[in-house]
């Protein structure tokens, strides 16, 4: 790593933030201070190296429909980007169902009966006069009805997060799960998710070939390379 002794522009961590804007500021020859106080870059999106193996923190799929960010990890990783099938599934009452959803699937594994309670919940909430929204539970009960509330959403989330969905704010849920709602995830249920127009519903997606970890180690290589410091 190289020191500088005026930089031009200091950058405050090392995650995929931060090490992308010292990666462009590096190309724009800018000379950037990237400071992290790990030992290792990446953030929560890093790969951990424990006795010879990588473990991912968490899955951090990358996705864009935008091409200049594309171009961007393109850029970077070349052919170590990998293009991956996803396989996503929703365990619930001692069963695997696929995620995204499918039709047939729903019907063998939920059943009709469970089916027509989860609609009727959604009809229930559609139809009932909407109240502000305050907490991740209210605004996914108003989308969804309470019933997939408590099927899929709640443990789920509490589960990952830690917090109980009383506590979480419903911004946080229309950021998390944006342009999901009872009607896309039915129609791509039967449909499928043509043109990838729900990012949670994808099905394929890049993810470098050692980890998410890879793409930001790889950056960080690269600010230095161009005159930069981390």
């Amino acid at each position: 790593m190289s020191r500088l002794a005026e930089p031009s522009t200091l950058v405050l961590g090392a995650g995929p933030a931060g090490l992308t804007a010292g990666y462009v500021l590096a190309q724009d020859g800018r000379s950037p201070v990237v400071l992290e106080s790990e030992p290792s870059v990446g953030g929560l999106a890093r790969t951990e190296l424990r006795d010879g193996f990588r473990f991912d923190l968490g899955g951090h799929r990358f996705f864009t429909k935008s091409a200049r960010v594309e171009d961007l990890w393109r850029e970077v990783l070349g052919g170590e980007l990998l293009l991956r099938p996803r396989l996503s599934r929703i365990y619930y009452n001692g069963r695997f169902i696929d995620y995204p959803l499918s039709g047939w699937d729903l019907v063998k594994k939920l059943g009709v009966v469970e089916l027509s309670r989860a609609l009727s919940s959604y009809t229930a909430a559609a139809l009932r006069r909407r109240r502000e929204q305050e907490t991740f539970e209210d605004w996914v009960s108003q989308r969804f009805g309470k019933r997939l509330f408590e099927m899929f959403f709640r443990t789920y989330t509490e589960k990952v997060w830690g917090v109980p969905c009383s506590e979480l704010r419903a911004e946080w849920g229309a950021q998390r799960i944006r342009g999901l709602s009872f009607g896309t995830a039915a129609k791509s249920a039967l449909f499928g998710n043509r043109g990838n127009e729900v990012k949670s519903l994808i099905e394929e997606f890049r993810y470098p070939r050692l980890g998410p970890g890879q793409m930001w180690e790889t950056m960080s290589d690269r600010i230095v390379a161009l005159g930069g410091s981390v």
